[in-house]
């Protein structure tokens, strides 16, 4: 995800951050860590779901931490703490999203591999860069052509590294094919991830805001409106708004969630979401 970087140790950090409220509860990063003899900082983000704006909700995020900064500076000069300068200099972040679905982009042109893209502040006219202190990783694992039993499609290591993200949940063992260093390593990872149904529900409680459901359920629709209209049905408005409530419905009972949350959330009732599950 970041070339170049070699990172030796990271520290992980309190994953919620107070003060900083969307809809009905604080910022929860997926990860949240720093590189211990940099200082820089990284924010990792998983997002099941097709959200639009995703990029807007990123770029707030990172506001948080950057504010920290300039907060740690001023609470050690009033600890009586001796620091090289008092300015407005920012340690690098980098927020990196791995996705379950496509960004949609002007151009194809822009990925790297044809699943990364990547943001910085810089000069419109020639590039320049800004500053150092802000980029953006995205990592499209809806772009990954390959289904689920097709891994033998997947040629490069960062197309066996997006099956294995995809799809992880479902192999019991790595796919003899995927050899390289980094899919053993993350194949280890995944062997030690697993959670509980506990701790699986948990995690969508916490990670899960009003705000995002909207955000999925309006993505589906859009999503839907255009494939109806790509199709010539002209209820396609009608189709697409059921089709989004489905869609986010379907991903909220693939992540365990109460069929009580799901109906609160989308507006089915009962018997339409529990239709979804044995489908």
């Amino acid at each position: 995800m970041l070339p170049g970087k070699k990172i030796r140790d990271i520290a992980f950090l309190s994953s919620e951050n107070h003060g900083l409220v969307v809809s009905d509860k604080n910022i929860n990063f997926d990860m949240f860590c720093t590189e211990k003899d940099t200082g820089e900082q990284f924010i990792v983000e998983m997002q099941f779901s097709g959200e639009d704006s995703y990029q807007d909700r990123m770029l707030s995020y990172s506001t948080y931490p950057i504010r920290v900064q300039l907060t740690e500076k001023l609470e050690a000069i009033e600890r009586g703490e001796k620091i090289d300068k008092m300015d407005y200099s920012l340690r690098p972040l980098y927020v990196i999203s791995i996705l379950n679905f496509k960004i949609d982009h002007t151009g194809d042109e822009g990925l790297e591999d044809g699943f990364i893209s990547r943001y910085s502040i810089r000069n419109d006219a020639n590039g320049e860069l800004m500053t150092d202190a802000l980029h953006f990783v995205y990592f499209e694992l809806g772009r990954l052509k390959a289904r689920f039993g097709e891994e033998n499609k997947c040629v490069t290591v960062l197309e066996q590294v997006a099956y294995s993200l995809k799809y992880g949940h479902m192999l019991k063992e790595r796919p003899e094919n995927f050899r390289d260093e980094i899919l053993k390593l993350l194949y280890r990872a995944i062997n030690l991830a697993n959670l509980t149904q506990k701790e699986l529900e948990n995690y969508d409680k916490i990670m899960t805001t009003k705000l995002d459901i909207i955000a999925q359920i309006n993505y589906a629709e859009r999503k839907g409106r255009e494939e109806g209209a790509a199709e010539g049905k002209a209820e396609g408005k009608a189709e697409g708004k059921a089709e989004g409530k489905a869609e986010v419905a379907r991903n909220m009972l693939a992540m365990n969630m109460n069929v009580d949350v799901i109906t609160k959330a989308t507006g089915l009732s009962a018997e339409e979401v529990e239709a979804l599950a044995v489908r």
